[in-house]
């Protein structure tokens, strides 16, 4: 987070190479299906959200990487339902495997920079003008670093707040916190919404270290 072979591109030999390069897929898939967040991982109260309803913590994260200049084409990858408990504290998580060059661009680029902090504004900016509820009015969007315990080769954390304007109603503080830790080949990231206040900590930092130990 040393370059290794780019592990989606191995040479087929005689014997089928390419089926190889199936079978690791599937077994890397099904790894990182085993890692994401399970509602066995959370404590009583939290559910499945239903999918139109859930966090769009792919599109961020593509519209991150993509304004950051890097991307990678995983070996095998999954994302866990949204998980909400109330109203509006939720969260989700994705584990993706990546061949290790595309891996060490990716954690450069998350590391921390002044291109990292305006492409995280922009991002998240839309993003919350985006799933804004219906007739709601988002405020002005800060991000700012957020600590959290290093984990794996790295790991970064971002909070963003924002106040969301309900009609006839008050402005609610909401917090969401990405948090990607690199770890070998695997992605690990995770998003937590809660409005009001920032999602419970300890709850936080137990999910991320379950997920990481999976991977």
């Amino acid at each position: 987070m040393g370059d290794m072979p780019n592990m989606t591109t191995t040479s087929a030999s005689a014997t089928g190479g390419t089926a190889t390069t199936s079978a690791q897929d599937q077994a890397k898939t099904a790894s990182a299906k085993a890692a994401v967040v399970q509602l066995t991982d959370l404590p009583p109260g939290f559910k499945e959200q239903l999918p139109e309803d859930g966090l769009d913590q792919e599109a961020t994260f593509q519209a991150l990487t993509t304004c950051l200049g890097v991307s990678a084409r995983g070996v095998g990858s999954a994302s866990s339902p949204t998980y909400v408990r109330g109203i509006a504290t939720q969260v989700a998580s994705t584990v993706e495997y990546v061949p290790m060059p595309a891996v060490q661009a990716m954690a450069m680029a998350f590391a921390g920079s002044d291109k990292l902090t305006s492409c995280s504004k922009e991002v998240f900016t839309a993003g919350v003008k985006r799933n804004a509820p219906e007739g709601a009015t988002p405020g002005p969007v800060e991000v700012a670093p957020l600590e959290f315990p290093q984990l794996g080769q790295l790991t970064s954390a971002s909070r963003t707040t924002t106040t969301m304007q309900l009609p006839g109603g008050p402005a609610i503080p909401i917090t969401q916190d990405l948090i990607i830790v690199f770890k070998g080949e695997a992605v690990s990231r995770l998003t937590f919404l809660n409005p009001g206040a920032p999602f419970p900590a300890d709850l936080q930092r137990a999910l991320v270290e379950k997920v990481v130990s999976r991977t």
